[in-house]
């Protein structure tokens, strides 16, 4: 049985670790490694697959459902030195199989204790992000999810260095926002963080665009030149935004003065020197556009020294309440209104799935309040696009089975229209206004009064 999912924080957690470390099964078939790992054993599964590991097989190790009681010396083909390694039971996954994860540990390194500790356990690493204290400069990033926190905690610790940094995530998760909480975190963040739309950049645009121009480059041109993006950026950050949607000329321009540090403007012999730290970010599986041909593999691994993944709101439904209030209290004129939403309308928010993630979230809570006229904001003061969808999950509380599924559905409907009739009620000045804000006749009105016993 192949493990469903590898849970964000122990890929990550592999990742920033200075071992060798992969995540196997009992068949040896390789999961997850990180880039120690890669370079030990001399494979290349870009991060995760389902690949044997030759190299461990020949090491027979005791794959049997427990952890080695003790570190193994091992001998690497191409090291002169022992390596110290390690093998751990995930205890989380046993109902899936049995998986392991491998440590492997350079004995060779200088200033630097072989492997030994059996209590290594990386589930501990998610208190520590749940707990570790965030620069204010992440304050408009909310959320208690331990994905989340953990790319929050990540990125903070990314601030500190020059290394460059690719966010991944859906429209929406605050990619941009997580960009420059990094660069106002940074030792740069008193120069420019210089936005670089890259899917909007025309390729005949292209170079004039990221580089500038001499006087006179071309027809049009201003008589005195041109500063492009790079120069604006100049011992800053630039952030190459969507830049799994740049061209395949955009691309290769990005890779030139990555590679070298220095450009030349349009119309220009001179090469400039340029200190930029590099945020790039993306929506799309850059993985998958490299197979495709359309992106470059080689400015790839430029832009990805360092990955953090945002998670979408779908996955991180815990901070659904924790956005929302945060959204109310940040507007000063909705503060001051003291507006809060109904049960009902939480309910609602809760069992909507979000496409747009929080950017969709934070949309509705603005017209939501506008559109209520009431310091408690009801059903029907929320954009009739969330009740045409299907609810995710099982949000009503009630035990649903394949016997029973059309009878709770039914059932969750009536109470969920009792609850808002009767909020509604509670909230308005009398039945007419009621009337109003439900948006129904005053036939059905008096028919759903009589049916849940309000009359």
């Amino acid at each position: 049985m192949i493990m469903k999912k590898i849970p964000l924080f122990l890929i990550n957690t592999i990742q920033d670790i200075s071992d060798a470390a992969a995540i196997i099964d009992e068949k040896y078939h390789v999961f997850y490694v990180n880039k120690f790992f890669e370079d030990l054993f001399k494979i290349k599964i870009n991060g995760k697959g389902k690949k044997y590991c030759d190299a461990l097989i020949g090491l027979n190790l005791q794959l049997e459902g427990n952890d080695v009681e003790s570190p193994q010396y091992i001998n690497i083909p191409g090291q002169q030195h022992k390596n110290t390694l390690s093998v751990y039971l995930l205890d989380k996954y046993k109902k899936q199989g049995n998986y392991f994860l491998i440590l492997v540990r350079d004995s060779g390194k200088k200033g630097e204790k072989s492997y030994r500790t059996k209590s290594y356990n990386p589930y501990e690493d998610e208190e520590k992000f749940r707990t570790e204290k965030l620069s204010a400069e992440f304050g408009e990033l909310v959320g208690e999810n331990i994905g989340f926190r953990k790319a929050l905690v990540t990125a903070q610790r990314a601030a500190k260095s020059n290394i460059s940094v690719l966010i991944t995530g859906e429209s929406g998760t605050g990619k941009e926002i997580l960009a420059r909480a990094i660069h106002r975190t940074s030792q740069r963040s008193s120069k420019p963080l210089i936005d670089v739309n890259c899917a909007a950049i025309p390729d005949t645009l292209i170079e004039s665009e990221l580089f500038g121009y001499e006087k006179g480059a071309f027809t049009g041109a201003k008589t005195e030149g041109s500063r492009g993006y790079f120069d604006e950026a100049h011992e800053g950050t630039i952030l190459l935004d969507e830049v799994g949607d740049a061209s395949l000329q955009t691309q290769s321009k990005l890779l030139r003065v990555l590679e070298s540090g220095t450009f030349k403007r349009v119309g220009g012999t001179k090469n400039i020197k340029v200190d930029v730290r590099i945020i790039s970010s993306t929506n799309r599986d850059l993985t998958s556009l490299i197979e495709q041909k359309i992106f470059r593999e080689d400015l790839f691994f430029r832009l990805n020294t360092f990955t953090i993944y945002l998670p979408p709101l779908r996955e991180r439904r815990e901070d659904i309440d924790l956005l929302i209030d945060y959204f109310l209290k940040s507007n000063d004129d909705i503060e001051k209104r003291n507006i809060k939403f109904s049960s009902s309308s939480m309910e609602i928010l809760n069992s909507y799935h979000w496409p747009g993630n929080v950017r969709e979230l934070k949309g509705v809570v603005s017209y939501a309040v506008n559109m209520s006229r009431d310091s408690i904001v009801s059903p029907s003061s929320l954009p009739n696009f969330l009740f045409t969808q299907e609810p995710q999950g099982n949000h009503s509380g009630l035990s649903i089975t394949s016997k029973d599924k059309a009878y709770n559905l039914v059932d969750a409907v009536k109470n969920l229209e009792k609850k808002i009739i009767k909020e509604t009620l509670e909230i308005s000045d009398n039945r007419t206004m009621a009337i109003k804000k439900l948006g129904i006749s005053r036939r059905t009105f008096y028919i759903k009064m009589k049916q849940y016993g309000f009359d």
